[in-house]
């Protein structure tokens, strides 16, 4: 059903932090955030029943034809959290490239991803979240005139999970993904139906993460949200699936304080034609979104210098064919 606009808002959800699975608050900006020149909208209106909201960036001279970027919060934030923890750079970047931001609220601060163990609102409630995305997109396609076939989903933690729903149940809709801190579910834990379809995937994890055990497992810390492939696995899963079966080229990035103990490396799976699999791997990096603006505490594990998360996505996201 048709999503509706409320009101403008100038900042969003300002004192709402970003908020992790097992944390709602964090520490301050690291430097003052980027100046933006667009506009904010909240949105709201009835999905399937429920009340849903999201709220959206608009750069100035929106070109129709823009794409159009979902940024989902991990378990326990909103829309606003998932703005302040990504540095209010995917606003930055939309006033620079021309696309179109949305920040979606999870009902009850979570989403249904694909785990079978998720004990979380979304998943206990079984709330279609895919619904409600293709919902937004409809309604950015009506308003807006984005182009269907450029829409990218990034998330982080229970957002990437979302974000891994999205690539395995509507690969038609969607140009590309990203995964912050998340891992496929293994295959005992698996709860959604792939159509093992071919879907460009960016994975960025850590390999101190305290929440998503890099090497698989169950998770390490809060309740149990069932076992996860590794991250090795969870790449190779979709470097399978896009035809790619060369070894990855492996670069590793510039080392950029060096007081800072972390260090990344970037694996990329590609060949002429196929979808990319690209997957930088944060050596003692923690369950964070690496960027220059905003630090998350301390016990979440290290936040690299080396990486800018937000920019590192969209630059792949634009190097990406429309679907």
């Amino acid at each position: 059903m048709r999503l509706c606009n409320s009101h403008r808002i100038g900042v969003i959800g300002a004192g709402a932090i970003a908020a992790l699975t097992i944390l709602t608050s964090a520490s301050a900006a690291a430097q003052p955030w980027p100046e933006t020149a667009g506009r904010f909208t909240r949105n709201a209106g009835m999905i399937g029943g429920r009340e849903r909201s999201y709220v959206l960036y608009e750069p100035r001279d929106l070109k129709p034809g823009a794409p159009l970027l979902f940024v989902f919060h991990g378990g326990g934030g909103d829309g606003g959290a998932a703005r302040e923890g990504t540095g209010h750079e995917f606003d930055l970047l939309a006033d620079r490239y021309g696309f179109v931001v949305i920040y979606p609220d999870g009902v009850g601060r979570s989403w249904n991803g694909c785990r079978k163990e998720q004990n979380n609102i979304a998943a206990r409630r079984g709330i279609d979240d895919v619904g409600f995305v293709e919902a937004m997109i409809a309604q950015e396609v009506a308003r807006h005139g984005v182009d269907r076939r450029r829409v990218f989903a990034a998330g982080h933690s229970n957002g990437g999970q979302l974000a891994f729903r999205l690539a395995l149940e509507r690969p038609n809709e969607f140009a590309g993904i990203a995964a912050i801190s998340s891992n496929l579910p293994a295959n005992d834990n698996m709860d959604c139906e792939p159509m093992n379809a071919p879907m460009p995937v960016m994975v960025i994890n850590g390999t101190a993460d305290p929440v998503n055990p890099y090497n698989g497992g169950r998770t390490a810390r809060g309740t149990s949200r069932g076992r996860v492939m590794s991250t090795d696995g969870t790449v190779q899963y979709f470097a399978g699936l896009n035809g790619l079966g060369d070894p990855p080229q492996i670069a590793r990035l510039a080392h950029a304080d060096a007081s800072d103990r972390t260090s990344v490396e970037r694996l990329s799976w590609t060949a002429p034609g196929k979808p990319p699999v690209v997957l930088y791997t944060i050596h003692g990096g923690g369950h964070v979104v690496p960027q220059p603006y905003f630090r998350f505490p301390r016990v979440v594990g290290a936040q690299t210098r080396d990486l800018d998360a937000p920019a590192a996505i969209w630059d792949f996201f634009a190097s990406l064919p429309p679907r």
